[in-house]
């Protein structure tokens, strides 16, 4: 229970009761349940979108579906993206990158990758078959915290001081990712059927590419890439549906 308050409590702005869930040991094991919680923050998303749906056009409907997840949880992967183009993008040393990762000042690299990012995003959600959007909204930020607790399990830790993404990789487990991969599963049968899992499968691989290079220009992630790494899968599971969508006429 403890590490489910934790990943609550850290991927969200839910206030969670105590402080027992702050320790490392809970913090560590907490990425077991990053998709559940990524599912809840869907489920938000999803009934904001059925209660509205009736009323609103999708073009105003797209750009609330974009800004709800960013207020639950305090623009937390949404900063890390900016704060990782600003870095990696910098064509600077690994140490001067990380500086820059670190700087609280957003530079035009990361305002441009934030630009396409939600652009991206809201281009999508207006284009998807309205029949598939509710299990899609739920399944989508699953998808993408499933991707960052691989990450977690599978990078090391590019600062030599510390951050406080360090503390996910302190105990490290086959376990936990079992068990987060597992949950990840149910979420996407749930919301997508089969083609839901294969989508999720083929985004977080391809994510996991995008944190190979990211790895290499770094020498191990931080906890900004890690964000990065979540919206980077969220908005390719639900290209990757348009696509499917389109092409082969995939239903949920």
């Amino acid at each position: 229970m403890q590490a489910f308050l934790a990943a609550l409590g850290f991927l969200t702005r839910i206030p969670i009761p105590g402080d027992g869930w702050e320790g490392s040991h809970s913090l560590s094991r907490s990425i077991i349940f990053f998709p559940l919680v990524g599912g809840i923050i869907g489920a938000a998303s999803a009934g904001l979108y059925l209660v509205l749906d009736p009323f609103i056009p999708r073009t105003v409907l797209s750009v609330l579906l974009i800004a709800l997840p960013i207020f639950l949880t305090g623009g937390i992967h949404f900063d890390g993206l900016l704060d990782s183009a600003d870095g990696l993008f910098s064509g600077r040393s690994r140490e001067r990158s990380l500086e820059i990762m670190r700087d609280s000042r957003v530079g035009s690299m990361g305002v441009i990758a934030g630009i396409l990012n939600v652009m991206l995003r809201y281009s999508v959600l207006n284009a998807l078959p309205g029949a598939l959007l509710p299990g899609l909204l739920i399944a989508q930020p699953a998808a993408g915290r499933w991707a960052m607790s691989l990450a977690l399990h599978l990078f090391p830790y590019a600062r030599k001081e510390g951050g406080l993404g360090q503390v996910f990789t302190q105990e490290k487990g086959i376990v936990n990712i079992i068990f987060s991969t597992l949950l990840a599963a149910v979420v996407m049968w749930l919301t997508g059927g089969p083609a839901g899992i294969v989508i999720a499968l083929i985004a977080g691989g391809l994510s996991l590419l995008t944190a190979v290079w990211a790895a290499g220009k770094l020498g191990g992630l931080t906890g900004d890439v890690y964000g990065a790494l979540n919206e980077v899968a969220e908005n390719l599971f639900l290209l990757l549906w348009l696509v499917g969508s389109i092409t082969f006429h995939l239903s949920a």
